[in-house]
């Protein structure tokens, strides 16, 4: 029988009605009452036609020379291998074999008592987190160095988000991961493969915050463009973006300064761009002055304004924090309400009422910055889509920087973020090291960022530099003992 599902039928075949029947014991109809339907089968299987998974974990069964126990020894040690993502011990694997074999005993097919002992493995800590203990080390200051499977499970959850293949678990096993050169190969290779899509979809979901992007609605009278497949759009455009300067290896201003971008029909009609067709994203080139890297992309507009109108404030900050790594402080307590200033200057523009809203000094300090960063996209609104008016109120998109940088238009303040280079580099570095690790950064892990910019800066700030400078980092390399003072 060739596998798949199949229709299968139960027909009542031996049915009777006969009103007048001569013999007085029958009834003259004979009906079926059906409870369950049991279907046992099939009943020759050849071990070819079972499922791959199946044959893998079961590939010792127990017989005249191999007791359970040995049977499920052997069917548990390459699987507690992966499971675990290093080699294991007989105390790993003796209790869970000794477990199948008392299921056996109880009268479980070694088959299901070995899908028990499966379970087994599944809910222990060791498959469940990521142990790390590491090895001393004289030159750590009390911090330990990972072993080389420690260290190819951090490498391959971080840049696969999944366990380890066989070319990282044979590296370990040769003891020759934990090599610079080796390290940045290896970073090189999982690059280049087709799961480092899973860097984009959680690093820069994370990064870019486009996660939010799920949970916003604006207002429908007043963007009634904006929908479910407009916001699909959005995300993916920053994700393929994201995705393009990875896999190329493209200098990571091009976050910034990228001259291109990932369209469809959708999208394009939202950006005033003619010729475009069709639900399938595509990359094109971007010719005007209007756009350039993620922070003219809409989905990074859409999740920094409210849902009835722009929000220099928001788009200030949301730069500060992910574009310049300085978030600003938290408002004062006894901050104006911006809806306060809008009362009182109803006419004024926007730029006007945040004038108001931050008259006080100990906001001016804050918002000069901040504020100058927003109204920088202020062309754009709050679904990202170009307009010169907002309302009767002509775009003022100026600025001036700390520093005297000034601006007139999005283009002109993405020109001097871009010159910023060793700024944003910092930023994104610090970012991706605490996604690398899964724990915030501390003061003594200031030296290897410097290290991360440098090596960056020596290789024109091209994405695999900055990542290859993270997998070959300390803090990457090792781990903090416990009670150890940072």
């Amino acid at each position: 029988m060739v596998r798949g599902r199949r229709r299968i039928r139960v027909a009542f075949i031996n049915d009777y009605y006969k009103p007048k029947d001569p013999d007085p014991k029958l009834k003259g109809d004979r009906n079926a009452y059906v409870h369950a339907v049991e279907v046992i089968g099939p009943l020759e299987v050849k071990p070819e036609d079972l499922p791959r998974s199946h044959r893998e974990l079961i590939r010792f069964r127990p017989g005249k020379d191999r007791t359970a126990t040995e049977a499920a020894r052997a069917n548990l040690i390459p699987l507690m291998r992966r499971a675990f993502r290093r080699p294991v011990t007989s105390e790993d694997v003796d209790p869970v074999a000794i477990f199948v074999a008392k299921a056996t005993a109880g009268g479980e097919v070694f088959e299901a008592a070995m899908q028990i002992g499966l379970q087994a493995v599944l809910v222990s800590p060791h498959f469940l987190f990521r142990v790390e203990h590491g090895q001393p080390d004289k030159d750590s200051n009390g911090n330990k160095t990972l072993t080389d499977f420690e260290l190819a499970s951090r490498l391959s959850y971080f840049l696969w988000s999944s366990l380890p293949d066989d070319e990282l678990f044979r590296l370990a096993e040769q003891n020759r991961l934990h090599r610079p050169e080796v390290l940045a190969a290896q970073a090189r290779r999982m690059l280049a493969d087709s799961r480092s899509r899973s860097l984009v979809d959680n690093f820069a979901g994370q990064w870019l915050n486009l996660r939010i992007l799920d949970e916003l609605t604006p207002d429908p009278k007043k963007f009634p463009d904006f929908t479910d497949e407009l916001r699909k759009a959005m995300q993916q455009e920053t994700s393929l973006f994201f995705a393009e300067v990875m896999n190329k290896n493209l200098p990571i201003t091009r976050f910034l300064d990228g001259r291109f971008t990932f369209v469809n029909a959708a999208l394009a009609k939202l950006y005033g761009i003619p010729g475009i067709e069709g639900k399938q994203m595509r990359r094109i080139d971007l010719a005007d002055d209007r756009r350039a890297g993620v922070l003219t992309q809409a989905s990074i507009l859409t999740l920094t304004s409210n849902p009835d109108r722009t929000s220099p404030v928001k788009r200030g900050k949301w730069i500060m924090e992910n574009i310049l790594d300085s978030p600003p402080p938290p408002p004062p307590p006894d901050v104006p309400d911006l809806e306060l200033a809008s009362k009182a200057a109803p006419d004024a523009p926007l730029r006007k009422q945040l004038e108001i809203h931050r008259e006080k000094a100990t906001c001016a300090i804050c918002h000069r910055q901040m504020d100058a960063l927003g109204f920088g996209f202020e062309n754009f609104d709050a679904i990202g889509r170009w307009r010169d008016t907002d309302g009767k109120h002509k775009i003022d998109s100026s600025g001036t920087l700390p520093g005297d940088e000034s601006f007139s238009s999005p283009i002109e303040l993405i020109r001097i973020l871009t010159k910023r280079q060793d700024r944003f580099c910092r930023s994104l570095s610090r970012k991706m090291l605490v996604y690398s690790l899964g724990r915030g950064l501390e003061f003594n892990d200031r030296c290897a960022v410097d290290r991360i910019v440098a090596a960056c800066r020596a290789d024109d700030f091209r994405f695999q530099a900055m990542v290859i400078a993270v997998v070959q980092s300390e803090p990457f390399r090792m781990r903090r003992e416990e009670g150890v003072k940072p």
